[in-house]
């Protein structure tokens, strides 16, 4: 029972409830953080993109700086960043290094073959797609999508390609849970996407037209681990006002061919 000399809610941060929402926060502050790519980012800022009251924030990044996570840049106001620690347990922990280390050749030379930006984004628990790898367009307009970023399957070109690798049950199972519609052109008809899918299925790859952010387009392709499960997307992103609807076919053989080879190259890793 707390006293009058206590700190108001010291049973709830003593709870195991509160040791986990505490954990589930800082994530989400070095989530932020990574979205950055290492561009140091103020208090006010994490606050207002966390929706959490600067105070909390700040303990939180004072924890996260105590254990070696995060740390404070050389900035004039105080700003903060990841730390060497977290870049370097973010760059070599596996899976996503070897899968980075396999692809990147691959996603460069179709970087050179496109002229546009490629995304290569792993796989998160059947519920999304994380950015790990990016190649910029040489064109002065093209799309960015920050490291770090993260994207719905049901929204993305990526997305729909890897749900196409899926066992169709398991495909029924994600499309059954709430869909977001984040732009006009969002599909969440659940049979308009079934068909999407098993169009990506029988082709090798899904398009996105300006589904996931407004005047982006991209044509992607699923990259298989050695047992034939989707792990990854590869995709080509472009502005919309480079889109070409007749050149969709050949966009998406290159794509699958990128997707298929680093596919190939982790199986005989294996």
């Amino acid at each position: 029972m707390t006293t009058m000399n206590e700190p108001a809610g010291l049973e709830q941060q003593a709870s195991p409830q509160a040791g986990t929402l505490a954990l589930i926060r800082g994530l989400r502050v070095l989530e932020a953080m990574a979205a950055q790519e290492q561009k140091p980012i103020g208090v006010g800022e994490l606050s207002r993109l966390l929706d959490l009251p600067k105070s909390t924030v700040q303990r939180l990044l004072r924890t996260l700086a105590q254990e070696g996570w995060a740390q404070v840049s050389k900035d004039p106001v105080t700003r903060w960043q990841l730390s060497p620690r977290m870049l370097a347990l973010a760059r070599h922990g596996a899976p996503a290094a070897t899968l980075r280390e396999v692809a990147m050749p691959h996603l460069r030379a179709l970087a050179e073959r496109t002229g546009e930006t490629i995304h290569f984004s792993v796989l998160d628990r059947d519920i999304q797609l994380v950015l790990v790898e990016r190649v910029d367009s040489v064109h002065p307009v093209r799309t960015f999508n920050a490291i770090g970023a993260t994207t719905a399957l049901h929204s993305s070109s990526s997305g729909k390609a890897v749900l196409a690798m899926l066992p169709h049950e398991r495909v029924e199972e994600i499309l059954a849970r709430p869909l977001e519609k984040f732009m006009a052109n969002t599909i969440t008809d659940t049979q308009y996407l079934m068909h999407q899918i098993l169009e990506a299925r029988e082709r090798g790859y899904a398009v996105n037209i300006s589904e996931n952010r407004a005047n982006v387009c991209a044509v992607g392709a699923a990259v298989a681990d050695p047992v034939g499960r989707p792990i990854a997307g590869v995709a080509i992103s472009m502005p919309d006002i480079r889109f070409e609807p007749a050149r969709v076919p050949e966009w998406g053989a290159w794509v699958r061919e990128t997707a298929r080879a680093i596919s190939e190259e982790l199986l005989n890793r294996a």
